[in-house]
């Protein structure tokens, strides 16, 4: 199936029960960096933002630009790529997966404009769709997800999207797929165990 389709079912056919599950079975060291990066000072984020990344593999099999003092490459550094992204972060504001049809025109800017920035996350060459989308999902604090790495492209049988519009249109085929399981079983904060309740929606759906 190619990457435009008419629904993607990664949990509208789940039960709560089901999806409290998958979200206990996720792998602990993900757990452990996802908290580390809720905990860690702006200051410092740059910096942690790639050592995350780098655990996570976002470029692989190309290097990652690293931080200014650590950087063997030229400009942009991950203090660049992430001062950038701010201004985008700020317009899109509160919008979540939840949210994301309702985005406004602005919002979709910003959108591709954060697309476009972690496309440089990549030392060499242009990063896929794996390090732009765990970038965007970690500099928006989980609102924007999931993340697609092979794991979530395969459940939803979905391409590598190649550009920040193909991104954002199946974005919202994931945000029917949220809605769809909402409409049935209510938030689904509400799905998961108690101590996972805090994270943002699109990163309970990654």
């Amino acid at each position: 199936m190619g990457l435009w389709t008419e629904a993607v079912s990664g949990i509208r056919h789940m039960t709560p029960a089901q999806v409290s599950d998958a979200v206990s079975g996720f792998a602990s060291a993900y757990v452990r960096d996802w908290e580390s990066w809720l905990a860690v000072r702006d200051a410092q984020r740059p910096v942690v933002l790639g050592q995350i990344l780098r655990r996570w593999q976002a470029t692989r099999p190309e290097p990652m630009r690293r931080e200014r003092a650590a950087a063997t490459h030229a400009a942009p550094y991950l203090e660049d790529l992430f001062a950038d992204a701010q201004a985008s972060i700020r317009v899109l504001g509160a919008l979540d997966l939840s949210t994301f049809r309702r985005r406004t025109e602005a919002q979709e800017r910003s959108l591709r404009a954060l697309w476009g920035n972690f496309s440089r996350l990549a030392a060499t060459g242009e990063a896929s769709c794996v390090g732009i989308t765990k970038s965007i999902l970690l500099v928006t604090d989980g609102r924007i997800g999931p993340a697609f790495d092979s794991t979530v492209r395969e459940r939803l049988r979905l391409e590598r999207p190649k550009y920040g519009t193909d991104w954002i249109g199946t974005v919202d085929l994931i945000a029917d797929d949220l809605a769809a399981f909402v409409a049935w079983h209510g938030p689904l904060a509400e799905a998961v165990p108690p101590h996972f309740r805090h994270l943002a929606v699109g990163r309970l759906y990654d």
